[in-house]
C-alpha cells in the first residue's frame, strides 16, 4: 500500500505549495484518503504514471494555485466550503494620516466569483483620497495569469500621505492563496502604522507587524474565513519617509533598486528570496524537523514535513500555512533600512510572475527607457514584457504579475 500510493502522488510544479493529487489505487490503499469518502475503485497501472508525468512536464513552472485536490496525508485539514471573505476592517488606512494635506490609497479588492476574470484582465481595486499615484511617481499593475479555474492571487497596496509612502506586493498561494493574501493588504500595513514604534523605529514596527499580521492570519482561520494550513502569502512591504526606505519581507516577491550609473541604470536587489537552497534556511529547516528536498520532474527544491510529501512549499518564509509553521517555516520578515541617495531614481516591488523570466537588470532598463512623468506606461510595459516571455516559454500558462515602481529622483 504504501509503495502504491508513493507512486500515484502526482508531482506538479504548478504552485508555491506542492499540489497532490490521488490517483486511483489498488484494493490495499483503498481508504487511505483524508476526506473520509470513498476513494475511487481501480489499480495500479503503468499508463496512470505515464499519464501523470504528462501532467509533470506540461506544469514544470511554479505557479500560484487555488485548490489542493485530495491531500494523501492523515490529519489534512478537510475543505468543506470553509473560504469566506474575511471580515471587513473599519476605517480607512488614510485615517491614520489625518494631518497630511495630500492623501492616497489605492489597494486590491477581491473579485466577485461571479465575475470571471481573463488572462491579463487589472485586478479591481479600492481608491482612496484624491489626486493620482503617477502625480506623486508611482505607477501600478497587478494582472491576472493564465491559470485554470483560479482567481488572481496577487495583492498589492500603495498608500500616499505627502511625503510619506508604503508600498505593498502580495503573491497568494494555496487553495485559499487569494482571501489570504487579500486579508494580509488589508492587516499588515494597519498593524505596521499602528504599531508604537511606527515613529521612531519602523524596521522594528515592521518586523512586529509581519508575526502579527501571521497570529490574525490563524484566528481568522479559527473563526471559519479561511484555511491556511496549506495556504498563504509572500509580503513585501516598504516605507519612504524622511530621507530613508524601510523595506521588511517574507517569501519571493522581490524589491530592486536602479541607480544612475552614467548614462545607465545599474540594479540592486534590496530583498533576497527567501528559498530551501540559501543555506542559513535550509539549515532552519532542518533544524526545526523539516526536509528540503527536490521531487523527481520536479524543478524548485521544496520544503516538507519529515517524511512526508507535504507542504511542498517552494520558500521558507510566508504568512499562513500553518502547517509549513511545523517545519521550520516563519513568518519573521527581513528587515533593510537605507538612506536614499542622489543616485537612487526608482525602486521596483514586484511579484514572481516578473521575476520568473525577467532579471533585476532587465526589469529596471525596461520602466528605466520611461520618464517618472510616464511612470505607469513603464509599469505597464514590463507588465507586458513578463506576460510576452511566459507565453513563449510556457505557452498557455501564466502567472499572476504585480509590479509596483516609485520614483525617488529625477535627472
Amino acid at each position: 500500500a504504501a509503495e502504491c500510493l508513493r507512486r500515484y502522488i502526482a508531482r506538479r510544479r504548478s504552485g508555491d505549495v506542492l499540489q497532490l493529487r490521488a490517483l486511483p489505487r489498488c484494493r490495499s490503499c483503498r481508504g487511505l484518503g483524508s476526506s473520509g469518502r470513498r476513494p475511487p475503485m481501480g489499480s495500479c497501472s503503468a499508463k496512470a504514471v505515464k499519464s501523470q508525468a504528462q501532467v509533470v512536464e506540461r506544469d514544470r513552472r511554479r505557479l500560484s494555485v487555488n485548490k489542493v485536490e485530495e491531500l494523501v496525508a492523515a490529519g489534512n485539514p478537510q475543505d468543506d466550503g470553509i473560504a469566506k471573505p474575511p471580515p471587513a476592517l473599519e476605517g480607512n488606512l488614510l485615517d491614520f494620516f489625518s494631518s497630511a494635506q495630500h492623501r492616497i490609497s489605492l489597494t486590491g479588492a477581491a473579485a466577485p466569483e461571479s465575475v470571471p476574470q481573463k488572462g491579463f484582465a487589472d485586478k479591481q481595486v479600492r481608491v482612496g483620497g484624491d489626486g493620482t499615484l503617477s502625480s506623486v511617481k508611482i505607477g501600478c499593475a497587478c494582472k491576472k495569469g493564465l491559470k485554470p479555474e483560479s482567481p488572481n492571487q496577487d495583492d498589492f497596496c500603495v498608500i500616499r500621505a505627502d511625503a510619506v509612502s508604503i508600498l505593498g506586493v502580495f503573491d497568494g498561494h494555496g487553495p485559499y492563496g487569494h482571501d489570504i493574501s487579500n486579508f494580509v493588504q488589508d492587516v499588515l500595513p494597519r498593524l505596521f502604522v499602528q504599531d508604537p514604534s511606527f515613529a521612531d523605529d519602523p524596521a522594528q514596527a515592521l518586523s512586529t507587524a509581519f508575526t502579527t499580521a501571521h497570529t490574525r492570519c490563524t484566528e481568522a482561520e479559527s473563526e471559519c474565513h479561511f484555511d491556511c494550513s496549506l495556504s498563504g502569502t509572500t509580503a513585501t512591504l516598504a516605507l519612504a519617509r524622511d530621507g530613508m526606505l524601510h523595506i521588511a519581507h517574507v517569501g519571493d516577491s522581490r524589491a530592486v533598486l536602479a541607480r544612475k550609473a552614467g548614462s545607465k541604470l545599474q540594479v540592486e536587489d534590496l530583498t533576497e528570496d527567501h528559498k530551501p537552497t540559501r543555506e542559513c534556511e535550509r539549515r532552519r529547516i532542518q533544524a526545526a524537523g523539516g526536509q528540503v528536498r527536490r521531487l523527481d520532474g520536479d524543478i524548485p527544491y521544496r520544503v516538507f514535513l519529515h517524511g512526508k510529501m507535504y507542504p511542498g512549499l517552494a520558500m521558507t518564509r510566508s504568512i499562513g500555512d500553518t502547517i509549513g509553521a511545523t517545519a521550520g517555516v516563519t513568518s519573521e520578515p527581513d528587515v533593510v533600512s537605507l538612506k536614499v541617495q542622489d543616485d537612487w531614481r526608482f525602486v521596483l516591488l514586484c511579484s514572481d510572475g516578473i521575476w520568473e523570466f525577467v532579471s533585476s537588470q532587465e526589469a529596471i532598463d525596461i520602466v528605466g527607457q520611461y520618464s517618472a512623468a510616464d511612470v505607469q506606461k513603464g509599469v505597464d510595459a514590463l507588465a507586458a514584457e513578463a506576460w510576452n516571455r511566459w507565453i513563449r516559454e510556457e505557452g498557455n500558462v501564466v502567472d499572476d504579475i504585480t509590479v509596483i515602481c516609485a520614483w525617488f529622483n529625477v535627472d
